[in-house]
């Protein structure tokens, strides 16, 4: 009896003895402590599950995620930031989307992009231009300048826009106020505090909740009815300085974003306006508007696919999947715009149709235009690193750059650009503004 006594104090001493130890490298080998500031020029950054940085991330032209924790602020010059992990800090993004299913301590703010939080933001989230969509929670308050807001989750403060769609079927505890536009609450929206339209409508479901309903002006709804009430709405007329807003919000972003970018000239980065760095006279005010035309359609570009990224990746397809009908519908474009405005000027009443037709092929051009690019950009990036993943707001920087160039160079360049704006409006005509999606090379060949 004695020798089994003895026995099992010795394996209890023993195993005492392994527990009190000091972990060995088996227990740390996995862990990552970086004590610096995280600089990267462009690119694909990951921060792992078993790493914390204590100190800032900034990357330029590239996606950034972070699945670890980082103790310091998250920043993003035209691209995307993704928090799985936890950032005890703010997130900035400058034209480009944030996606949150972590947890951040401090402030989201985007400059023309969307935020998407199905996680957790402590702080206030900022939005100049693109939608705001939280189906997890806030802690401050959302302020978005002209976008989408889409709130499903919870908001511990107020709601601000100044123009554009708030569809609340979540909780909101503050005040919701809105410039112009709609107000809509889901059968299970709760707002605790006001809603207040300056102008525009609230359309509220019988089981929401609500505080109180102020609306400055009701403007008369033109558009599309249903039984229920009002499906879409137009205004009458829009005040000036609304566009002149949104023309305000992207110069603030582009001017924000390239002046950040860490590679860029120190004399243009310290500009006050780097669209307009030398007067534009000679040969070099043309290579300088040249740029300028470049920035314009990198601007247009990254926020169509911000907004729209389906439809873009489906007007790239349709100039490899639907060639013929991307080319004939563009020249077919070409050959009857004059002649259709001509028509409709004739006719008198047609002449508000003018604008209708306008409006339709700038929003062709644009969304073909930046399906080309990304189709240029992403080949271009492929070919030469054999990445099967790219990057698509790099792949359309580096789109629109080649397309800019191209289009600077004397007499061809202008007729190349002239090809690449039909064959743009073709792609858009083509999948019918991407909502008809192309078939991939491989099924049309079968």
């Amino acid at each position: 009896m004695k020798k089994y006594t003895k026995v099992i104090i010795t394996l209890l001493a023993l195993f005492l003895g392994l527990s009190l130890l000091p972990a060995g490298p088996a227990g740390t080998a996995g862990e990552v402590v970086r004590n610096e500031d995280i600089k990267e020029t462009a690119g694909k950054l990951e921060i792992p599950r078993n790493t914390t940085v204590n100190g800032n991330i900034t990357l330029n032209l590239g996606e950034l995620t972070v699945f670890g924790i980082v103790n310091g602020n998250v920043a993003s010059n035209m691209g995307q930031i993704n928090i799985i992990g936890d950032v005890n800090g703010d997130v900035e993004a400058d034209m480009g989307q944030i996606v949150i299913s972590g947890r951040v301590s401090g402030d989201v703010k985007a400059h023309m992009g969307e935020v998407v939080v199905d996680g957790s933001v402590g702080g206030n989230v900022f939005a100049d231009l693109g939608a705001v969509k939280v189906s997890g929670g806030i802690g401050g308050n959302i302020n978005s300048g002209f976008g989408e807001l889409l709130i499903d989750g919870t908001v511990a403060g107020d709601v601000n826009s100044k123009g554009g769609d708030i569809i609340i079927n979540g909780i909101v505890e503050g005040d919701v106020v809105l410039e112009q536009g709609l107000v809509e609450l889901g059968p299970k929206a709760v707002v605790s505090g006001r809603i207040y339209v300056g102008r525009g409508l609230v359309k509220k479901a019988e089981s929401a909740l609500v505080g109180s309903v102020e609306i400055g002006e009701e403007p008369a709804a033109t558009g599309l009815q249903d039984a229920e009430g009002v499906e879409g709405y137009r205004f009458e007329g829009i005040d000036g300085n609304f566009f002149d807003n949104i023309v305000e919000q992207v110069g603030g972003s582009l001017d924000r974003a390239f002046r950040n970018i860490s590679y860029m000239p120190h004399m243009s980065r310290t500009r006050d306006w780097v669209f307009w760095p030398y007067p534009v006279i000679g040969f070099y005010g043309n290579i300088a508007r040249g740029f300028v035309n470049i920035l314009i359609m990198f601007a247009l570009a990254v926020l169509t696919y911000a907004l729209f990224p389906a439809q873009v990746k489906a007007a790239s397809s349709a100039f490899i999947t639907k060639t013929g009908p991307v080319i004939g519908l563009g020249l077919l474009a070409a050959f009857l715009a004059i002649p259709l405005m001509i028509l409709l000027a004739i006719t008198i009443i047609g002449i508000p149709l003018i604008l209708v037709e306008i409006i339709f092929l700038a929003a062709a051009l644009i969304l073909g235009y930046t399906g080309l690019a990304n189709l240029v950009g992403s080949r271009i990036v492929t070919t030469a690193s054999a990445k099967a993943e790219v990057n698509p707001f790099g792949a359309i920087a580096l789109g629109v750059l080649i397309l800019g160039l191209i289009r600077m160079i004397p007499l061809i360049g202008l007729l190349i650009t002239l090809v690449v704006y039909i064959l743009a409006i073709g792609a858009a005509l083509a999948t019918l503004f991407g909502i008809s999606r192309p078939a991939a090379p491989e099924a049309e060949s079968q």
